[in-house]
């Protein structure tokens, strides 16, 4: 019968008999199709609810603790593929969950562990988020949702790991193995996938594994062929490329296929990892053979393909020769700088003599030093593997102060041949740069004290190893004055006393007797101590060394107070003639001592000099970036990344900055007390109106007495202000309590000395601002009034207005035996401060009238001012050559020129060319001016 003929039910029956019968042939491979499944599909449903579907499903039941333990597992891979992917968002999402899950699982264990992946799972994401984290380039690499699910992430891991804490800290200490076996399959193979070293196994597991074979099918299934020993992954496989191949139609399926540019990167790069573990493996299983070579646990090391590797026997023979090979793969592309440290350490283990010692030591702190910069997630060395830089870097120099007859020095040949088997005691130099050693320890000690937060117990456990480093300085010092190596002595000198120049004598006396011991260092004072050090670099050092000494010694005068000395060291340098030429880090540091000096000139009560100290720093509104202690925010900055970032690492450690508030306080202060009399003194003075002495103290006064409600004061510059308004007041008792109250002074050593010396100050500058606002008002003022009105002995206000009226200040006579002061007629002569005003209004109009009288002269006169111009306008015009920028703008115009041609007549005015003569006018101008 025709096909055409047939019903729509043979067809839905012939279709539905073709997919299921494809169906049961792809899941069952040869097995029968069962008879219920020919007939009609109604017919098929009912007969097909029986045990048909027994058959085909069966449900498995699980626990509770199954369910949950599974969905753990599942998550946690999922959690961990994401990691490896730098897919945030799902790893974030997925920990969510698995939170869920896993306090579901605790409620089911009822006090049992919770499995060992999901122990391992967290780990390892805190490792990647919190420990190793990310830079803000690593962060913008990545889209907008991942660096936020990031960040999120990083914020709630201590939700995370915070309940579990106990049993996390058990895996981190003796992490297993068996978080590996609950893990899917396909994790475990993206794990080993990712490893790109060789990995030692036992010996039994060294061959290929064979392919994992299938369960036999249950009783009953209705197959007993050997195809259901098929190996899974190679039916995967098969039926994939089969897949592929079916697309390609004709020829095309028996053609060599081009790879493309994905694949052939994608086999590029396993070519190259296989390449990297090979060398990796080998590298590995010389250091384990270097470390261990009779003992024989069962494993050995995996090379490329499976193959194990021969372990090389590394000896005392063969040291130099293995040291050479890890010397010469040092920074080349692809190189593990892990695995070369392991190295080194493994070849330290056979040193057969302090020479090889000393080779393989210095090797291997530098090897330390390059692991560092590839440290992701950190500006820094981490403090774990500094302490190992730093203890290899001692035991190099207590090697080398056993046996003095071994030197090292940059100067030296490469000393790397096997003849050091065979040592004697004879004098042999090495080629290295302990200094440099040293100061790369010391800059990495400082980088991390710049990211860690001073206000965490982090950044205290960080600053115990000061005096380790400092201890470990004075040993490399004492190792380059016995080898007499000038240079390196020099800079280790510097490094010293960069650690001793901010710091107090009590502070650097515990410090030297925790690092020097009894030695005649510590036996001497620590300015002694200071003294010495700089000394022997101005006598040594080249010059940018001896201004960095010059500025530290300053600095450390200035902060015991010794002002004058300091002043006169600094003066005597002239480096402040040549300070803009030197490198940034002296330019921080000259910086440093101008505070310094200004903060020493205060305590002794020197305003003058403390406010000339200040002023620049302050006034100039970066003090900041000056003093190296952050960067400002202003609105008006602009500054690329690179240079905000090379600014951020040219900050100072948060323990030697100077307190920028106390030293606005002081330059605040310190102009107080010099503005306000000065300010006073504008009734004979008229000069101290226009011209203040601090720009920024006098803007800020003036804004301060603008506002309409002031409060009482709660900061420093509030304080200072309104000390200022009661000093001009002539209340001296509150601008003294004012200054006083303010919490900053705490800060100094000598604070109640502080006080007192701005209550004398206060009183003497209350007088003077007294003397200086009402000297117009009064004939005489008696000198024990004075003294009473203003808490000060006779005495110093008598020689207080000696001195006022020996430099001008007061237009007055002391008369002694009345005991009074005396202003002379000049006083009452100078008008008071409405006078003032009223002089001052009638000054600015007579400068607008006569303005205004020399408009109106030009108007009248064709533009020419009268006397000499005119007569050279005349003169010129005469010759009819005018000047034509000399005239103004209406007589260039030729309708001007028309509509006044007399003016070459009357006064002069050049015609010529100038505005094509003022048009034809302007030539009548001419000749008018020639006929005259």
């Amino acid at each position: 019968m025709s096909r055409f003929f047939r019903s729509a039910q043979d067809s839905d029956s012939d279709s539905e008999l073709s997919s299921s019968s494809g169906s049961e042939l792809s899941d069952d491979g040869l097995q029968q199709r069962p008879a219920a499944a020919s007939g009609n599909r109604f017919a098929r449903a009912g007969f097909g609810s029986g045990s048909d579907s027994d058959d085909d499903v069966k449900r498995v039941m699980k626990t509770p603790k199954e369910k949950y333990t599974d969905e753990t597992v599942a998550l946690s891979s999922a959690v961990l593929k994401a990691v490896r992917a730098d897919e945030w968002n799902t790893a974030a999402t997925n920990v969510e969950k698995l939170k869920g899950v896993v306090k579901k699982l605790g409620g089911v264990l009822k006090g049992e562990s919770l499995p060992s992946v999901y122990m391992r799972c967290l780990a390892k994401v805190e490792d990647c988020v919190v420990v190793e984290g990310r830079t803000k380039e690593q962060l913008s690499k990545l889209n907008a949702v991942d660096a936020r699910a990031f960040n999120k992430l990083k914020q709630r891991m201590r939700d995370y790991t915070s309940p579990v804490a106990k049993q996390l800290a058990e895996y981190r200490a003796n992490p297993t193995d068996s978080a590996d076996d609950e893990l899917p399959q396909a994790a475990a193979e993206s794990d080993e996938s990712d490893d790109e070293q060789a990995v030692p196994v036992p010996a039994a597991r060294t061959a290929r594994k064979a392919p994992a074979a299938r369960k036999a099918p249950a009783a009953g299934s209705g197959s007993g062929s050997d195809d259901s020993y098929w190996d899974s992954d190679s039916e995967v496989s098969e039926s994939s490329s089969e897949s592929e191949d079916e697309r390609r139609v004709g020829f095309a399926r028996w053609l060599k296929k081009t790879p493309t540019k994905d694949e052939g990167t994608a086999k590029k790069s396993r070519k190259e990892r296989s390449q990297r573990a090979a060398q990796a493996s080998a590298a590995a299983a010389a250091a384990a053979a270097a470390g261990d070579e009779d003992e024989d646990d069962g494993f050995t090391a995996v090379g490329k393909g499976g193959k194990a590797v021969q372990k090389p026997a590394v000896t005392a023979e063969s040291l130099n020769k293995n040291l050479r090979v890890i010397v010469d793969a040092r920074g080349r592309k692809g190189t593990d700088k892990k695995e070369t440290v392991r190295q080194l350490e493994a070849l330290l283990g056979v040193a057969a003599n302090p020479l090889q010692k000393c080779k393989v030591l210095l090797a291997l702190v530098s090897a330390q030093f390059d692991g560092a910069s590839s440290t992701p997630g950190t500006n820094y060395m981490p403090v774990e593997q500094w302490n190992r830089a730093q203890a290899c870097l001692n035991e190099l120099l207590a090697t080398l102060e056993a046996n003095s007859q071994i030197t090292v020095s940059e100067s030296a040949e490469v000393h790397l041949d096997d003849s050091d088997v065979k040592y004697v005691d004879e004098a042999i130099a090495l080629n290295g740069s302990i200094v440099g050693l040293v100061e790369r320890l010391d800059d990495e000690f400082g980088r991390s004290l710049q990211q860690i937060d001073p206000h965490t117990p982090d950044y205290i456990s960080r600053m115990r190893d000061s005096v380790p480093l400092y201890a470990t300085i004075v040993r490399a010092q004492h190792y380059f004055e016995r080898c007499a190596l000038k240079d390196s002595l020099c800079r280790a000198v510097v490094r010293r006393l960069e650690h001793l120049y901010y710091r107090t004598d009590q502070v650097n006396r515990q410090v030297e007797e925790a690092a020097c011991g009894k030695t005649a260092d510590a036996a001497s004072s620590p300015e002694e101590t200071i003294q010495k050090l700089c000394s022997s670099l101005y006598q040594n050092a080249d010059p940018a060394l001896r201004v960095r000494a010059m500025l530290m010694h300053v600095f450390n005068h200035a902060l015991h107070k010794r002002y004058h000395v300091a002043r006169d060291l600094l003066l005597m340098s002239h480096i402040q003639e040549t300070a803009h030429l030197v490198d940034v880090s002296t330019q921080i540091l000259y910086n440093r001592a101008l505070a310094q000096l200004g903060l020493a000139a205060f305590r002794l009560g020197m305003i003058q000099e403390a406010f000339d100290h200040t002023a620049d720093l302050i006034s100039s509104g970066h003090q900041r970036e000056l003093l190296a202690q952050g960067v400002s925010q202003q609105r008006t900055q602009q500054m690329s990344p690179a240079d905000e970032q090379l600014m951020r690492q040219r900050q100072l450690p948060f323990h030697i900055n100077i307190n920028l508030e106390l030293l606005e306080c002081v330059f605040l202060t310190s102009s107080m007390l010099i503005e306000i009399p000065y300010v006073a003194s504008a009734n004979t003075n008229p000069e101290a109106r226009r011209t203040p002495i601090s720009r920024g103290f006098r803007r800020m006064l003036d804004f301060n007495e603008r506002q309409v409600f002031v409060g009482p004061p709660e900061n420093t510059r509030e304080h200072v202000m309104a000390s200022a308004k009661a000093l001009a007041a002539g209340d001296w008792v509150a601008s003294r309590d004012y200054i006083s109250a303010i919490k900053i002074w705490s800060l100094l050593p000598d604070c109640d000395d502080v006080k007192e010396m701005l209550a004398r100050k206060i009183q003497i500058e209350a007088l003077r601002t007294y003397l200086f606002t009402y000297s117009t008002q009064f004939e005489a003022v008696g000198l024990d009034d004075l003294a009473a009105m203003f808490d000060l002995p006779r005495p110093k206000v008598h020689a207080l207005l000696a001195r006022m009226v020996y430099h001008g200040e007061l237009q007055a006579s002391l008369d002694e035996v009345s005991g009074v002061l005396a202003f002379s007629r000049a006083n009452f002569e100078a008008s008071s401060r409405l006078q003032q005003t009223a002089l001052a209004l009638s000054s600015k109009a007579n400068t607008f009238a006569d303005f205004n009288e020399r408009i109106f002269e030009l108007k009248i006169n064709g533009g020419q001012v009268p006397g000499d111009r005119q007569q050279a306008g005349f003169e010129q015009g005469s010759r009819g050559q005018g000047d034509r920028d000399s005239r103004p703008s209406y007589q260039r115009s030729g309708r001007d020129g028309q509509r006044n041609p007399g003016y070459g007549r009357r006064d002069g005015a050049p015609g010529g060319r100038g505005g094509r003569g003022g048009g034809r006018g302007g030539r009548g101008g001419s000749r008018g001016a020639d006929r005259a």
